[in-house]
């Protein structure tokens, strides 16, 4: 009986043995995709912040640059808290070869890299991912930069906004074309449009500032976020025979 006993017991030593380590194994590899899926969603978020920036920016420089983006890119996952352990060659193994960067009117940033998971044995996740974000200029146009002004069928055409009272013959008119800077909130006491007027908390997301904010030249307020409708302008081209009581723009409504 005490034989039987002891074959039991060294029975499940062996089987422990066997099982613990393959167990731990798969702790550590769920850990690691884990943590691989954390990596990947700072770095979506980070491609979506620049996008977001670079195309809020694309009317004033719209080539944008690979090199900056991907340094900005970087910074941002760092400044997350999250290594590039997990990514192969680490910082320098991210790339954005597959982006879109000198479209007027399309933005896309593809940040690529090859994953590394250090209990990988198998290859399993030895694969390239990709953080992708394609985004539209925010160039304020409705139907597009390609919209040809002037006369067209004898009849000219202008451009208007949803709220403007004014209407414009170039639509590359400052009134349209928002030269939007980001700044630190610190500075808002010394800075001035161009105009000379000081900066004020924008009625709509005024009180939902942080360290950073964003003004434009012409404006009067500063705004905490991108996404505010005070920073974005939707332009029709309509025939001018339909600007109904609108009148010409200051700056470009006079016939040259």
């Amino acid at each position: 009986m005490s034989d039987i006993r002891y074959r039991e017991k060294g029975s499940l030593t062996i089987e422990a043995a066997l099982v613990i380590p393959v167990f731990m194994f798969a702790v550590f590899m769920v850990l690691s995709v884990i943590n691989l899926m954390r990596f990947h969603v700072n770095l979506q978020e980070a491609v979506h912040q620049e996008a977001s920036l670079t195309a809020m920016t694309a009317y004033e420089k719209w080539d944008a640059d690979e090199d900056v983006l991907r340094r900005a890119i970087i910074g941002k996952v760092r400044g997350s808290g999250e290594g590039f352990k997990y990514v192969r060659d680490g910082e320098s193994g991210i790339g954005l070869g597959m982006s879109r960067l000198n479209d007027r009117e399309i933005i896309e940033i593809n940040a690529g890299y090859r994953a590394l998971l250090p209990y990988d044995m198998l290859g399993l996740f030895d694969k390239c991912f990709s953080a992708r974000c394609l985004m539209h200029t925010y160039t304020g146009y409705e139907k597009g930069l390609h919209v040809v002004s002037g006369e067209e069928n004898g009849e000219e055409y202008v451009f208007v906004t949803e709220t403007g009272t004014v209407y414009h013959r170039d639509r590359e008119c400052t009134y349209l074309r928002l030269s939007i800077r980001q700044v630190g909130r610190d500075m808002l006491g010394e800075l001035r449009n161009d105009a000379g007027h000081k900066y004020y908390p924008c009625e709509k997301c005024g009180s939902r500032v942080g360290n950073t904010v964003y003004i434009t030249k012409d404006g009067t307020c500063y705004h905490g976020s991108l996404d505010c409708s005070g920073l974005k302008r939707t332009v029709s081209c309509i025939p001018l025979s339909e600007v109904g009581g609108r009148g010409p723009c200051s700056r470009c409504g006079r016939r040259h």
